[in-house]
């Protein structure tokens, strides 16, 4: 039997609203952004649970309806208290306004997010498709949070508000033809829903209503990026194409001054006893150095070349020559070495006591001496070697010091009494706002919304936009006499206690870099490959017992392992041990 029941016995418990009463959908410059939904992972079916006044194709529900989509037959079914009705290919639920204050949106598959829109369902690749229709002010209450964390100071986040609402308003203008505007990942903006607990980002979003930034008389582009390694970058060098004339490349000391900057480093000891200290770039070096040493009249086998200390190392060859670019493509490292020469030293003959005399001749023969080759110890060579290694992708991969799986990182030396420390830098395009550089700017210096913005988009002016935007007109209470159950979304699950304070040389973090319904791995080693003993959750606190850059060892009341560093947010500096 196929999963559909006589509509007039659905009618009998929702009130049919006429279809010519629902009013149309607001055009794009009412500030609606439409958002493809590609977090919820949906295949063939979906819970909603809705906690505000909604509609589907005339037929309104009560607050704390919970309703299933579903594909069956090619089409979508929408079930409801045991009953279902043939939506076809697709179904949208409408939001209407509410006048008592309450949420006003629908939940997903038992989310604790709130997600404040309309909800479009389709089939696309035979799979169920979700795009939330959102005016903007609600959507970045989902957004804000999610790109900064809400314990960022107000005015980064203030500055954070207006960039993602140009960048969203922009895209919904230049989308006109596709089904949706934005994505709800990394893409264009993380979009994870609404929470309460993010009051500081609802402030910002708030405070900064309707506030765009424009360029010659159009929404800018306001991109912008988590780190950009202590330079920004011009578009031009990212997609090549475009006028951003609003845009410059500029120094950028906050982003450097941000402790929680993302850093990857590699230490070369200035004294080495073995070729074993060149760590991961061994074979590259020593393969160069037995070309260079051969040359010199040493032996080029590399079992015959010892470094015994790096004596300079610098990053040089900028990758773009039409700007003064910190991005460099080579690291050149001076060596001191040594070497072995093939030698010949003399072979005396030896004559045995026991040779027969009358074998001797009878007049006197000279001395016998042949030659042989040897091996010379090691001998210091003459003068330093100069090599010069690729930094994308030969120093970048051996060495682990890819953030971006890329080559735009910003590689600096910095040196110390015992290594030259090579440090890469820039987490994203490196475009347009820095994230950690205007947490700083807020945080340390004071600076307001509009002076980060001013910094980050020199060309770009503020001002505000007015939406036309309304909901459809509130249900009659009438129609919604008999209130549902509350909804429940599943709640947050329980963080584990961390009672104790950090200890010296110890720090507190907190998991913030993940998805709010996501999980991150706590793992027995520091390598993705070891085993799992604990998932944490978005908000948990941590004390980092020990800091090895990409990975850190970290503990709670219960627990005790590993985390990767980029998925949390450090809460207090290091004190000095």
């Amino acid at each position: 039997m196929k999963p559909r029941r006589c509509l007039s016995l659905l009618l009998a418990l929702l009130i049919v609203l006429p279809l010519a009463a629902l009013p149309a959908r607001a055009e794009k410059s009412s500030g609606v952004i439409r958002v493809l939904l590609t977090k919820l992972s949906l295949t063939d079916r979906v819970e909603i649970a809705l906690d505000g006044s909604y509609t589907v194709q005339g037929l309104s529900f009560q607050r704390g309806s919970h309703v299933v989509a579903a594909l069956a037959d090619q089409s979508i079914f929408v079930y409801y208290e045991g009953l279902a009705f043939d939506a076809g290919q697709q179904v949208t639920f409408t939001r209407h306004a509410v006048t008592d204050g309450q949420e006003n949106g629908f939940r997903v598959n038992g989310a604790y997010e709130l997600h404040p829109g309309d909800l479009q369902l389709s089939i696309q690749n035979g799979q169920l498709q979700a795009i939330l229709y959102a005016p903007v002010e609600e959507y970045l209450l989902g957004v804000v949070p999610y790109e900064m964390s809400d314990s960022f100071p107000l005015e980064a986040l203030k500055a954070q508000a207006v960039a993602a609402r140009t960048y969203a308003l922009r895209r919904a203008v230049n989308s006109q033809k596709k089904d949706y505007d934005v994505v709800d990942n990394t893409n264009d903006q993380v979009y994870l829903g609404v929470k309460k607990e993010n009051a500081r980002a609802a402030q910002a979003v708030r405070e900064t209503a309707g506030q765009c930034g424009y360029y010659k008389g159009a929404l800018a582009e306001c991109f912008y990026t988590a780190s950009n390694g202590g330079q920004t970058e011009i578009p031009l060098h990212v997609w090549g194409r475009g006028d951003y004339g609003y845009l410059a490349m500029t120094d950028d000391p906050y982003d450097l001054e941000n402790p929680e900057s993302t850093v990857k480093s590699f230490a070369f000891p200035k004294s080495l006893s073995d070729n074993d200290h060149l760590g991961p770039l061994k074979e590259t070096i020593m393969s160069i150095l037995s070309e260079t040493v051969e040359a010199m009249g040493y032996d080029g086998d590399m079992a015959h070349i010892r470094v015994t200390g790096i004596l300079d190392a610098k990053v040089e060859s900028p990758l773009y020559t039409d700007t003064p670019s910190k991005i460099m493509t080579a690291l050149r490292l001076t060596l001191q070495a040594e070497g072995r020469r093939l030698i010949e030293e003399d072979n005396e003959e030896d004559v045995s006591m026991f040779d027969n005399p009358r074998e001797a001749p009878s007049t006197p023969v000279p001395d016998k001496k042949e030659k042989r080759e040897a091996w010379s110890s090691m001998q210091p060579l003459p003068s330093p070697i100069v090599i010069s290694l690729n930094l994308f992708p030969t120093v970048e991969g051996a060495l682990g010091l890819s953030i971006n799986g890329g080559s735009n990182e910003i590689m600096t030396i910095r040196e110390n009494d015992t290594a030259f420390i090579l440090e890469a830098r820039r987490y994203g395009h490196g475009v347009g706002m820095s994230q950690r550089g205007a947490q700083v700017m807020a945080e340390n210096h004071r600076w307001t919304y509009d002076q980060i913005l001013k910094f980050y988009y020199p060309g770009m002016t503020v001002s505000p936009m007015d939406y036309t935007f309304t909901l459809p007109t509130a249900l009659a209470a009438r129609f919604l006499a008999t209130p549902g159950p509350a909804a429940t979304p599943t709640p947050r699950p329980t963080l584990m206690p961390v009672r104790s304070t950090p200890g010296p040389g110890q720090s507190l973090v907190t998991v913030t870099n993940i998805g709010a319904t996501s999980y991150l791995n706590l793992r027995a080693e520091p390598n993705t490959q070891a085993a799992v003993l604990r998932q944490l959750y978005y908000g948990q606190a941590l004390i980092v017992t020990q800091d090895q850059g990409e990975w850190l060892k970290v503990r709670t009341d219960d627990a005790e392992g590993y985390v990767m560093a980029q998925f949390v947010t450090r809460i207090t500096p290091t004190p000095a041990p």
